[in-house]
C-alpha cells in the first residue's frame, strides 16, 4: 500500500509544505488586493512574470544537475518550459490577464483541490478519518473555486470579492494541510513501530 512506503510519505509531506508556501503567498496577494486594489493586479501579474521566469531558469539548472539516469523521471524541464512561457505571457498580455484574473485564480484553486481529491484517495483504505476530512475540505474549496470563476455577486467590487474568496479558500487549505501533516506523521510512526516489531 502507498502509505506504507516511506518515500511516498516524504513526497506527500513535501507537496504539503509547498502548498503551505503557495497558500501564504496567495493570502498576501488577497490582503494587498483588499487594502490597496488600485492598479495592484497588473503589478502582481508583472511580478508573477519575473518570478515564473526565474523559477523556470532554476528548474532548467536543477534538471541538468541531475544524474542522466534520473532525468527521465524528472519533471523539471517540462515545468521550466511552462513557467518561462507563463512568465512571458504575463508580460505580453498583462491587460488581458488583468481582465481574466477571476478565471485564472478560480481555475488555479479548482486545479489545486482536484489534485487534493486525488491525493485523498491514497488515504481511503488506511486512514479513513484523514480521507474524510481531506475530501470534505477539498469539495468546499472546489466550490469556492467555481464561485470565484462565475462571480455570482456582480454588485460587489471584483477586487474585494476576489480577495475575500481567496483568503477563505486558502484558510481552508491551510487547515487541510495541517490535518494531512498530522495524519502522515501518525502513519509514519505506525510504520516505524511495525518495522521495529518485525
Amino acid at each position: 500500500m502507498y502509505l506504507e512506503d516511506k518515500t511516498v510519505l516524504e513526497s506527500l509531506k513535501k507537496r504539503v509544505y509547498s502548498s503551505f508556501i503557495a497558500s501564504i503567498l496567495l493570502i498576501i496577494f488577497a490582503v494587498v488586493l483588499l487594502i490597496n486594489p488600485d492598479n495592484f493586479i497588473p503589478t502582481a501579474i508583472n511580478v508573477f512574470g519575473y518570478v515564473a521566469i526565474l523559477m523556470g531558469v532554476l528548474n532548467i539548472v536543477f534538471y541538468f544537475r541531475l544524474p542522466k539516469e534520473n532525468r527521465l523521471y524528472s519533471k523539471n524541464l517540462s515545468t521550466s518550459v511552462l513557467l518561462i512561457l507563463s512568465g512571458l505571457i504575463a508580460f505580453i498580455e498583462t491587460n488581458i490577464l488583468t481582465e481574466m484574473i477571476s478565471l485564472i485564480i478560480g481555475g488555479y484553486v479548482i486545479f489545486r483541490n482536484a489534485f487534493r481529491l486525488e491525493m485523498a484517495f491514497l488515504f481511503a483504505e488506511k486512514a479513513k478519518s484523514l480521507w474524510l476530512s481531506t475530501c470534505i475540505l477539498s469539495f468546499i474549496n472546489l466550490l469556492l473555486g467555481f464561485l470565484i470563476v462565475i462571480n455570482p455577486f456582480k454588485e460587489v467590487s471584483i477586487n474585494f470579492y476576489l480577495g475575500l474568496m481567496v483568503i477563505i479558500s486558502e484558510v481552508f487549505l491551510i487547515v487541510e494541510n495541517i490535518l494531512v501533516l498530522i495524519g502522515l506523521s501518525k502513519k509514519k510512526k505506525i510504520n516505524e513501530e511495525v518495522i521495529v516489531k518485525e
